[in-house]
């Protein structure tokens, strides 16, 4: 189930599960319905709790300090009861899923204090992540909730934090095993939908459960609406590039790490084979992305042997959209004692 190659392509519509297409069907002026309905399957409250409506939120939390992280997130909500929502979606493992929900859940929660507040006023913060990679080995459970507990007894703390993960290859296992019941699982059409371009039974039991449900109809009729909009499909097609030029570099720096490391038996040589290992990650990230500076750049690059330092520069430019925005990160980044 770690990894899935795609035999069936519903035709003429975009993969659901591609981040911009989902962002954009599931968080568009006009699609909160779509959002809410999702976010009720997902969650399932308590008949009180029912979230009847949300308010689509900017998902770009912006740096307090200039050396901070820029966090992009899918999708940011605010429920009507005051809830934060944010929803991730990942097709591939880049191995820092943990992390990086973690660091998400906690951007988006500090966000909310502004002077003056009461650390009461705080409203809760969900951070919901659907995988479509297996992420959590311990478990067959395909949704995973986390909380602040005590270590011994498992008291929660509070009630303010929850993360959540979603799997999706362990909801098709279910599915293909006709265990997956859509009258007692809510969130059976939206795996569905987000399933039906990878196989033709799951796209067809998609078309038969839409006929009675409103708001899935709607989802494919906007599904189908973007996958024929010309604009969409450039960018669709960009993102896409991207994220194979990213997960090239990953892959690049993981094989040629572990051969220097396997080349190089005293701690020294596997430090520089890691260190190399991450230039080389650098330099054909910016060929890919940044041409023509691409080679001043990589020349800068390859007199760094911090790691820590190479680390942050790969992290920037992965969020970098433009040539100057990647020189100012290379120039800052060479301005910065190692410690």
């Amino acid at each position: 189930m770690a990894g899935r190659t795609k035999k069936y392509a519903e035709p003429g519509r975009l993969d659901p599960k591609n981040d911009f297409i989902f962002r954009k069907l599931f968080s568009s002026p006009g699609n909160e319905d779509l959002l809410t309905d999702l976010l009720n399957s997902i969650l399932q409250p308590t008949p009180e709790k029912t979230i009847c409506q949300v308010n689509i939120l900017n998902p770009i939390k912006p740096r307090d300090h200039r050396a901070d992280k820029e966090a992009v997130m899918d999708i940011l909500a605010r429920t009507n009861d005051g809830t934060l929502v944010t929803i991730e979606i990942q097709v591939a493992d880049e191995h820092n899923m943990a992390q990086r929900a973690v660091y998400y859940w906690s951007v988006v929660f500090t966000s909310q204090m502004v002077t003056g507040m009461t650390y009461a006023e705080i409203k809760k913060t969900i951070s919901i992540n659907i995988l479509d990679y297996v992420f959590l080995k311990q478990t067959a459970r395909y949704h995973t909730v986390f909380h602040l507990c005590e270590e011994t007894e498992g008291f929660q703390l509070t009630d303010v934090e929850e993360i959540r993960f979603v799997d999706l290859p362990k909801m098709l296992d279910k599915w293909r095993k006709s265990e997956l019941i859509r009258e007692t699982e809510p969130l059976t059409k939206w795996f569905l939908l987000l399933e039906a371009n990878e196989d033709q039974e799951i796209a067809k039991e998609l078309e038969a459960m839409a006929m009675s449900d409103a708001a899935l109809q709607k989802a494919i009729r906007e599904w189908e609406r973007l996958s024929r909009d010309p604009e969409t499909i450039a960018q669709y097609i960009s993102r896409m590039k991207g994220k194979m030029d990213r997960l090239s570099a990953l892959k690049t720096a993981e094989e040629r790490g572990m051969a220097k490391g396997r080349a190089e038996g005293m701690a020294e040589g596997r430090a520089e084979g890691r260190a190399e290992a991450k230039q080389e990650a650098i330099c054909t990230l910016l060929d890919k992305r940044f041409q023509p500076v691409a080679g001043e750049l990589q020349e800068k690059v390859r007199q760094m042997t911090a790691e820590k330092v190479l680390d942050r520069i790969y992290e920037e430019l992965l969020e970098a959209e433009t040539v100057e925005q990647a020189k100012q990160i290379i120039s800052r980044a060479g301005k910065t004692k190692p410690r």
